[in-house]
């Protein structure tokens, strides 16, 4: 178990989702805890990827569901914590790790119950990069449900200290690690 005083965390998309859907009283719990002590804190692109999100669920939406996909998209922005840019420092790490590991290091999946394609995957590895980058640039440890994907990326970083000169390791929690 993470106690929630060790934050604040930075919290990666794949954790916020899991979080919102988690039934669990103990997550609920937890993310209580967190919230009295601490704001949410995300990376612009985790904003970038949640409303895209909520935009291809409402363009295939009709009706009422589709007013309630945009309601939900409205209560997110309304409800957000501290949003981290992606600035110079972030954009340099990023830089770095993409020349490291240029390629996706899983294959497609499914998302929004489309298949994604090869240039969606190697978009969606970008984003994650940044955002591996946006926690290392702001110290926080990086709270997420991807461990495929950002341990190749801290690995990457172990392997080559040279090129991330004065930052620490990437530090991970994955979800199930929270309680």
């Amino acid at each position: 178990m993470v106690h929630p005083a060790f934050g604040p965390f930075l919290f990666d998309t794949s954790a916020e989702s899991w979080i919102a859907r988690s039934q669990s009283s103990a997550v609920r719990a937890w993310f209580a805890e967190y919230l009295s002590l601490h704001q949410v804190h995300v990376s612009a692109i985790t904003v970038m990827e949640r409303i895209r999100g909520y935009a291809l669920m409402a363009r295939r939406a009709k009706g009422r569901v589709r007013e309630m996909v945009e309601a939900e998209q409205h209560a997110y922005l309304n409800e957000l914590g501290h949003v981290q840019p992606v600035d110079a420092a972030a954009a340099t790490i990023a830089a770095e790790i993409m020349a490291l590991l240029p390629q996706p290091p899983t294959p497609p999946r499914h998302a929004h119950k489309m298949a994604e394609s090869r240039q969606e995957r190697l978009v969606r590895w970008r984003f994650d990069c940044i955002i591996a980058a946006t926690a290392l640039a702001t110290e926080m440890v990086l709270i997420h449900n991807n461990p495929a994907d950002f341990e190749s990326i801290r690995s990457a970083i172990e392997t080559s200290p040279e090129r991330f000169p004065k930052l620490g390791p990437l530090g991970l929690i994955r979800c199930e690690s929270l309680v």
